[in-house]
């Protein structure tokens, strides 16, 4: 049974997370939440498959080829962004007009929670890969760890790619 009492600094950490993450998508939305990260992906998209081109047409402003790319790329990544968010306002104010406010509301908590968990489960990842065992005894001490290391295990035999540290590392047996 989780203690409240016994939260480390990184369980707090946690809830704070997956707690603003939900909120923030409460107040948004599921429309523009959704939408917002679509908008995230096909900037990311845009921008690799078009910075080339933009950059040719930058030659006479940036002479180093590789600043040039490298503007190209913020320039068309940052364009779709802002069109993107353009987008997800005016879609969100529709549904919001429509009476679908409350639903969008309700599911919007939910993808926030979720997204939260994700970002929680990311964390520990990159936690786990970059630090040397030795280094990652403080993030077992978290209380919240037997469930986050169950999550992280569904989450990775749905992804089908990577291990998990051996139990020793846990402290399970």
């Amino acid at each position: 049974m989780i203690s409240w009492q016994a939260f480390t600094w990184l369980d707090w950490g946690f809830v704070v997370i997956v707690a603003l993450s939900t909120l923030f998508s409460l107040l948004r939305g599921f429309t523009r939440e959704a939408l917002s990260l679509l908008g995230w992906v096909a900037a990311f998209v845009l921008a690799n498959l078009f910075a080339s081109s933009v950059a040719s047409h930058l030659s006479e402003a940036i002479s180093n080829l590789s600043a040039r790319y490298i503007a190209a790329w913020l320039l068309v990544f940052a364009a779709t962004l802002v069109a993107a968010t353009l987008l997800a306002v005016l879609v969100g104010q529709v549904v919001r007009a429509t009476g679908l406010g409350a639903l969008d509301r309700l599911f919007g908590m939910v993808f926030g929670f979720a997204r939260g968990v994700v970002i929680v489960l990311v964390l520990v990842f990159l936690a786990r890969e970059l630090l040397a065992p030795r280094d990652q005894q403080w993030l077992y001490q978290a209380q919240l760890m037997p469930q986050i290391d169950a999550l992280m295990n569904w989450a990775l035999q749905l992804l089908g790619r990577w291990d998990m540290p051996p139990p020793a590392l846990t402290g399970d047996t």
